[in-house]
This record gives structure tokens, sequence and C-alpha cells, in this order.
């Protein structure tokens, strides 16, 4: 296995224990008043937390509906100011985050204020399915570049440190590294966690969502971009755009909750550089559809505004760049996660073509060696990794 990301992990979490000395002259009645405020003190740092029960269902999926408004000619895009990534608050460390707000369990969501987080539990056997789809695409693919980019939730980036360890929230990254043990040398690993910690800061996972956002996903293509040797665009080379008003996944588990609807994630969304790519997709029922690679949903209902990008969850889509002059192709393996991250590799091939594994029925072999795909790209949350029913989907699509 080729670990294409080597992160720092921090070390500046623990607290620093505080000492002290004695003075010469003190009253034995100052000694013991000092020991009380003490005690009162060390009482006050701790406290107790109850354990909750960990979610039944592994593995949030969830399938927004399929647009079906035909492509339509939209006026330019002004550029705005794009986001500037952000440095760690301390060297080799990362940002703190505090809790905010209530907290509330339901059965598939955790919410504190009015943000929402998502339980996770590893599942060693699934996470295996997961690799062994992976690797046999490396065995099989030769002199094909195969990369697994494997994505964590929000729950193990910015949730608040106190809650970090907490019995419903797994060590992500410790299930990350379990998972990149487990692939083999054919297959290139681009691991995010460390590189989404180090902007846990920003605004990288909506908060009413469980997906990750347009500049979550551009450090993800960040990073990938360093594992293939080729130089990734600059925010600002993007032209950006704002649909407000989104409510996802986390609203809808939380029963609609009151502070999440009050203040709705904005999707925010990096354009390609290219400007004459053209997308198509196939839907479930078979059909063909020209779409756009992020399309304006601003007059969209508020729990679809993901759908800006490529289209949604289709089995199969095709991205063609005449702007790049070569015959580069890159196949892309994908579930939801994967959206927000394909319109960053358009600007890099020829053709990038997307299988969505959950729909796609197809044998991945023979369908790279037809289209003459250089690069096959894996983009898998963790969430997904731990569901055996998509990790079979994987499986029987790699043969």
């Amino acid at each position: 296995m080729k670990n294409a990301y080597q992160g720092q992990r921090s070390s500046s979490r623990g607290r620093r224990r505080r000492g002290g000395g004695g003075l010469v002259a003190i009253l034995p009645m100052l000694i013991v008043c000092l020991g009380v405020v003490s005690v009162l003190l060390l009482t006050g740092v701790l406290g107790g937390s109850e354990k909750s029960a960990a979610p039944k269902d592994p593995g949030r999926q969830t399938d927004p509906a399929q647009p079906t408004d035909p492509v339509k000619p939209t006026d330019p895009v002004t550029p705005t100011d794009p986001v500037t990534p952000t440095d760690p608050v301390e060297p080799g460390g990362y940002t703190r985050i505090e809790i905010n707000g209530d907290q509330e369990q339901y059965p598939a969501v955790y919410r504190i204020g009015d943000s929402g987080f998502e339980m996770y539990t590893y599942v060693d056997s699934t996470a295996g399915k997961y690799a062994s789809a992976v690797n046999a695409a490396g065995e099989k693919l030769t002199g094909v570049n195969v990369y697994a980019v494997i994505v964590p939730l929000s729950s193990g980036i910015t949730l608040p440190d106190d809650l970090l360890g907490k019995d419903i929230f797994g060590d992500q990254k410790k299930a990350e590294e379990k998972i990149v043990a487990m692939l083999g040398d054919k297959v290139t690993a681009v691991p995010l966690y460390d590189a989404l910690m180090s902007h846990r800061g920003e605004y990288i996972y909506y908060r009413t969502d469980h997906h990750w956002t347009a500049l979550g996903a551009y450090y993800g293509y960040r990073a990938l971009c360093q594992a293939q040797g080729i130089t990734p665009h600059a925010l600002t080379d993007y032209r950006t755009e704002e649909f407000p008003g989104f409510l996802g996944s986390f609203y809808k588990d939380s029963n609609k909750n009151e502070q999440m609807g009050a203040n709705p994630d904005t999707v925010v969304v990096y354009r390609p550089v290219t400007t004459t790519a053209q997308l198509v997709f196939t839907d479930r029922k078979g059909q063909e559809t020209p779409w756009r690679i992020i399309y304006d949903v601003s007059d969209w209902d508020s729990g679809m505004k993901y759908n800006t990008f490529i289209g949604g969850d289709n089995p199969f889509t095709v991205i063609n760049n005449p702007e790049v002059e070569d015959d580069s192709v890159c196949v892309v393996i994908k579930e939801s996660f994967g959206n927000a991250m394909v319109p960053y590799l358009v600007d890099h091939y020829h053709t990038v073509y997307v299988l969505d594994y959950r729909y796609w029925s197809g044998d991945l072999q023979t369908f790279v060696r037809e289209k003459g795909a250089q690069d096959v790209v894996f983009i898998n949350n963790l969430s997904a990794i731990r569901n055996s029913s998509l990790m079979g989907d994987l499986q029987l699509m790699v043969g």
C-alpha cells in the first residue's frame, strides 16, 4: 500500500498540569483555605456524562430526489471573493472547537445547537470488504493508477473537542489507519483525516446535512493531486456562487429542529475553470440527460440543494472537457460524497466517467479497458465503508 498523504497529528489537546511552590511564612489557616479552594476547583473541572446507546443503523446513505429540469441557459456567474484557507491556530496543532448549544440524541443524528453529527462505529468486517474490492481493482487493472480517497465524517473532524471519545463517536483517525493498513501496494491511499483536521475551523461540513461542503471537497481534491503528482488549482482560480437556504438530512432526522431551521446552510460552489466542458448523465431509468456540472439550485426545495453537484446521484455520468487536448481519462467510483469533488477533476482530464456503485451495473475491469482510462479514483466516506450492503455492491462491481 502506498500512503499518499502523511499528516501531522496534534499533541496539543492535552491539558497542561499546573505546579505550585510553597512560601516560607504561611499561616496554617491559609493552607486549609487553599486546600478547600483546590477541591472546589477540581470538582468544577470534572464532570460526569451519561453513556448513550450506539445507533442501530450503521451507515447513512440517503438519496435526495433526482433533478428533472432540463438544462437552461444561465447568465454568466460573477466571481465573488473566495474562501481563504486558514492555518492551524498553533503550529502542528488543530483549531479547538467548543460546545455551543444544547445537546440531543435522535435515532440517526446527534444535535448540538444548530449542528448535527452522525454517530459512528468502526466495523472491521465491512472495512475488509472495502479493502478487498479496492485491492482487487488494483490487481486486475494493471498499468492503471488506482487511488482510494477515504473521507471522514463531520463527527470525526468538526465535533467539539469535549465530545471526542464519547462512546457514540468512534475514533475516525484510528478507523482510517486500519483501513489504509488493509490496502495493498497496487493502491495509492489518500487518507484525509489530517488534511481536513488542519482546516476544521473552516466551513468544510454542513451543519444540517451529513455531506462535506465544496470547500471540504477542495481539500480532498488537493490531497489527491499531491498523490498524483499534479498541481491543483488555487481557490482563487474558480468562480464562486452561493445557494442559501439548505436544510439537509440532519434537519430531517432531528424532526426538523427549530434551531437548525432558523439557521440553514449555504451551499457555496466553485465552478470548474473550464467553461466548455459538457456533462451527460444516465438516470436509473436509463434515460440520458445533458446537464450542468454545477447547476443553479437557487429556487430548488431546501432539501435538494446538494444536487447542485453533477446532477446528484446517477448510475452513470460522463463529462468531456475539450480544453484538455490529450487522451486523458479518469474513472471515479463514488457515492454521494464524491459529487462535490468531481467538479475539481474536470479541469485535469479530457474525459471523466463517474460510476455510482450503488446503482451502476457492469464490470469495472471491462469498462476501464474499453475507455482507455489511466486513473481510477475510489471516493468513499467512512459511513459507507461500514455499511455491509454497500460494500457488497462495491465488491460486485469490481468482480
